[in-house]
């Protein structure tokens, strides 16, 4: 009986450490996601089926370099439209997990025709910008404020300002637009509607393990070793308080971050809501797997939020 005892204490003590060494794996995987280069992201934009290279990179842009309110510096571009340069509207591009700022320019040439100045950055700890880790937006939507307030110093308090963010990057921009309403309009692309969920569902594809206590063990670890909590990163949670105008766009055939969760927030948006779902789409090809019905639905969305200054279908191919 001794035994027996002896071996069921040393399969729990087993079993907690394997549950700690899993949880801490897991926590380094999202606080530190690996990430891509320029030229990576380009050659994976390509793959995707849609990065008119050669256009983009024609273009003149503004570099800039601002420091974040955690002390890092951010670095973005400023590509002001020279076929439009009375306009006073800017389009804000934020890019996804692992990617940088290509991965926001790959949208470029759906607001440049239209007569849009458009800004790129780096988000945190991804391309060029600093920063030790990745908070999915908790701290983040700091920086992207600390963008908006560079661009009012350098352009003007009378611009109009837009955001249009990809995945993670649309979840940045939604929890910034309840905290910053000189943001007017989002545009949010495939976007995850709340951390903790997406953590449970990418751990049980990942292991096959669907545990919420293990899900709340890995937000104790991030907490003491990063000073947030998953639980703080949920724009449903805030998508009640936001009032300006939202287009939910999502690919209908999203596994990554599944559609639900753009239906989910576009329920729970108040008012001044539409939705897109790209049938064909997986994560981060709405746009590429039928552009001309993507820049219809922008187009017609721009034209809601600003019917005086009226835009016309049509993109660079």
């Amino acid at each position: 009986m001794k035994y027996v005892v002896y071996i069921l204490l040393g399969i729990l003590i087993l079993t907690l450490f394997y549950v700690i060494y899993l949880a801490y794996r897991y926590v380094n995987r999202i606080l530190y996601p690996k990430t891509k280069s320029y030229e990576a992201a380009k050659e994976k934009l390509k793959a995707q089926g849609y990065f008119p290279e050669e256009a983009i990179e024609a273009l003149p842009y503004e570099p800039f370099q601002i420091k974040s309110p955690y002390g890092y510096m951010i670095k973005g571009r400023v590509y002001l439209n020279k076929a439009a340069p009375e306009s006073k509207n800017f389009i804000l591009l934020v890019h996804g997990i692992t990617m940088n700022l290509y991965g926001g320019l790959k949208y470029l040439p759906f607001f440049y025709p239209k007569g849009y100045h458009v800004v790129v950055f780096d988000l945190r700890n991804h391309g060029e910008t600093g920063g030790e880790n990745t908070s999915y937006g908790y701290f983040e939507k700091w920086d992207l404020a600390a963008v908006i307030d560079h661009l009012h110093r350098e352009y003007g308090q009378d611009i109009r300002l837009g955001v249009h963010g990809e995945s993670m990057g649309g979840t940045i921009a939604m929890l910034t637009m309840a905290i910053d309403h000189r943001i007017t309009y989002g545009i949010i692309d495939c976007a995850f509607s709340d951390l903790p969920e997406l953590l449970l569902l990418k751990l049980t594809q990942d292991s096959r393990i669907k545990s919420k206590k293990l899900i709340a063990l890995v937000d104790l670890f991030i907490k003491v070793r990063s000073g947030f909590t998953v639980e703080d990163v949920s724009p449903l949670k805030e998508l009640p308080t936001i009032k300006q105008p939202i287009l939910f766009i999502h690919g209908g055939k999203d596994t990554y971050v599944p559609t639900m969760m753009s239906k989910a927030m576009y329920a729970f948006k108040m008012d001044q809501k539409y939705l897109y779902i790209a049938e064909d789409g997986v994560h981060g090809t709405s746009m590429a797997s039928n552009p001309n019905r993507y820049d219809e639905e922008i187009t017609n969305f721009l034209n809601l939020v600003h019917p005086e200054t009226p835009v016309k279908p049509g993109y660079h191919a």
